[in-house]
């Protein structure tokens, strides 16, 4: 399709933006037809100065919400915003000033050339842009990472709290949006629902811009609060596509695993007790048995990652481009 007619809007939720959105929207009005941002009960009344700023704009809407919804809620204000419009892509920038603006064009280039159906920001593409990023942001986003993968099966995505996305208007219909985490667990809720939807990723490098800012979020602290939600969604996308929608070697895999590792933690229990309470320690039969038990679970769920990674949205998508 071509780029000339393809209209792009752009979100940007804001919660403690100041002059920083101010920045942003001015540089990012170069490359979008459409900028909605969503004040969401911002302290600075970042919305108001928007609104005076670009009042003369037929670029720049500002939405005000009644009450602070989080990133999620107001992002998802803006997208259903944006679908009203008519726009064929739709690009989510942060209101920090983290994210620069001028990327846009390279973000949506694979979307406009129809090649992917959605695109994200990858600050971890190279050294050069880790060493820019401060050391405890740098862990607990691999960290992240890593719960994302498993979680959504997207083993080739990296940063999944990188707000810097982009999508095609055909995608989101595609998926459960009303569904996302509304708080800061947006982004990684938003690539487990495009996992569901089969939704073909591709990423683009880029380094953030940090400046003076203190950020809201602990990456160590998010490694552990997020772990709830991702182990959740991980269970979900197992049932679903594996039992509900295919019935293949990755779902034996994962079933005989887990019938395996249950065996095993029982075996394991009953031979503690045994020697906690009656002191009647494991015979070679027994502690045979529990190793034979673990090392089969372990290449079993080995096994099951090897599957899940090679069939994932991104790689079938590549498989098709090669055909």
């Amino acid at each position: 399709m071509p780029i000339n007619k393809i209209k792009v809007g752009c979100v940007i939720p804001c919660y403690k933006g100041g002059k920083k959105t101010i920045d942003v929207i001015t540089v990012a009005q170069n490359y979008v037809d459409l900028i909605v941002l969503i004040d969401d009960k911002c302290p600075f009344k970042t919305g108001d100065n928007v609104k005076n700023i670009f009042s003369t704009s037929n670029k720049v809407k500002v939405i005000f919400n009644l009450k602070n919804l989080g990133v999620g809620g107001a992002t998802k204000i803006g997208i259903n915003f944006l679908e009203k419009q008519n726009c064929d892509i739709i690009v989510k920038l942060d209101a920090d000033g983290q994210l620069n603006p001028e990327l846009i064009p390279a973000l949506i280039k694979p979307l406009v050339d129809d090649e992917f159906e959605a695109a994200k920001g990858n600050r971890f593409s190279s050294l050069d842009h880790l060493l820019k990023m401060p050391l405890i942001r740098v862990i607990g986003n691999l960290g992240l990472s890593f719960l994302n993968k498993l979680s959504t099966g997207y083993w080739e995505l990296f940063d999944p709290t990188n707000g810097f996305l982009a999508f095609r208007t055909t995608a989101i219909r595609k998926i459960r949006i009303d569904k996302v985490n509304n708080r800061y667990f947006f982004e990684s809720d938003l690539l487990f629902q495009c996992s569901l939807a089969n939704i073909c990723f591709t990423q683009l490098p880029m380094r953030s811009i940090y400046g003076n800012e203190i950020s809201s979020l602990s990456p160590m602290r998010e490694v552990l609060r997020f772990s709830k939600n991702h182990l959740i969604n991980f269970f979900k996308r197992i049932i679903y596509q594996y039992f509900l929608l295919d019935f293949n070697i990755g779902s034996l895999e994962i079933l005989t695993g887990f019938t395996t590792g249950f065996l095993l933690l029982i075996l394991c229990i009953r031979t503690f007790l045994n020697g906690a309470i009656n002191e009647d320690f494991a015979t070679p039969g027994e502690a045979n048995l529990i190793a034979f038990l673990s090392i089969i679970t372990t290449q079993l769920f080995i096994g099951f990652l090897y599957f899940d990674s090679t069939h994932q949205p991104l790689s079938r998508r590549l498989k098709r481009r090669i055909k």
